[in-house]
């Protein structure tokens, strides 16, 4: 997508440990892009991704990312383009869906943004589980209530946990290990198999529990270990890297036509 064309929204997904973004306009959505958090994220670092983009509509944005990285992203849109940005907060209803929280606001915006996107794929109950730094799972039933969900530690959470609170238990990443959910025979394929057993198994077991009150429950896999995840599962789920980019489209594409109207 050309986005010298055409004056588009510029939507971002800042999450714990990386910002996603993506451009929309009349051709839709256009490829997502990603990048991992420095160690002190600031103005440059936005700076820097964004610099050659001509000035946006606006900038629609889910943030549960720290404040810090709120300040630096809310200055840098300021700085870029003189725009002040629309910041996505969960409802208690709208967009077809109808939200759990007794306090809608607490529910993550990243995760009813999600659940926003994957309201649009069809019309059946859904699952939708995001693994990034924190594992999210919800559940919607087929006429858009939001039944609740689970939050546990993700992958890399878990970890860096394990590394932080144990002695003998030296924890890396390895790459030369292939993803399994067996009993393993060196500490650190036990790390990575117990840890690959605990998520999948968590997220079999919802989708098994939920299963039994609906029929075609779908599941929606997002999050950098969605992926790795998928691979493990014993059922079939489908990808959708920008889940939550698709939901603030939808929300972006509501705000344009309010302010028509």
């Amino acid at each position: 997508m050309d986005n010298k064309t055409e004056q588009m929204i510029l939507l971002i997904d800042a999450g714990n440990s990386a910002i996603k973004w993506a451009l929309y306009g009349t051709e839709g959505l256009s490829d997502m892009l990603t990048q991992t958090y420095p160690e002190n994220t600031t103005v440059d670092f936005f700076t820097n991704q964004w610099r050659s983009l001509n000035k946006p509509l606006k900038v629609v944005v889910s943030c549960v990312a720290s404040e810090s990285v709120w300040q630096a992203l809310q200055k840098t849109c300021k700085e870029l383009w003189n725009i002040e940005i629309d910041k996505v907060i969960s409802l208690k209803k709208g967009f077809g869906l109808i939200n759990a929280y007794e306090n809608a606001a607490d529910l993550g915006s990243d995760r009813w943004c999600a659940m926003i996107g994957a309201n649009q794929l069809d019309d059946s109950a859904f699952l939708v589980v995001s693994a990034g730094s924190a594992l999210t799972i919800d559940m919607v039933n087929d006429i858009g209530h939001h039944l609740g969900g689970l939050i546990t530690p993700g992958i890399s959470m878990m970890r860096q946990s394990l590394g932080a609170y144990t002695a003998q238990v030296k924890v890396q990443i390895s790459k030369d290990l292939t993803p399994s959910l067996s009993l393993a025979n060196s500490t650190k394929a036990c790390v990575e198999a117990g840890i690959h057993l605990s998520v999948v198994k968590l997220i079999e077991a919802v989708y098994e529990q939920e299963s039994k009150h609906v029929k075609n429950l779908q599941c929606y896999l997002a999050g950098g270990n969605a992926a790795l995840i998928a691979d493990l599962l014993s059922f079939k789920c489908v990808k959708v890297p920008d889940l939550v980019l698709r939901g603030l489209a939808v929300t972006a594409t509501a705000q344009s036509e309010n302010k028509n109207n």
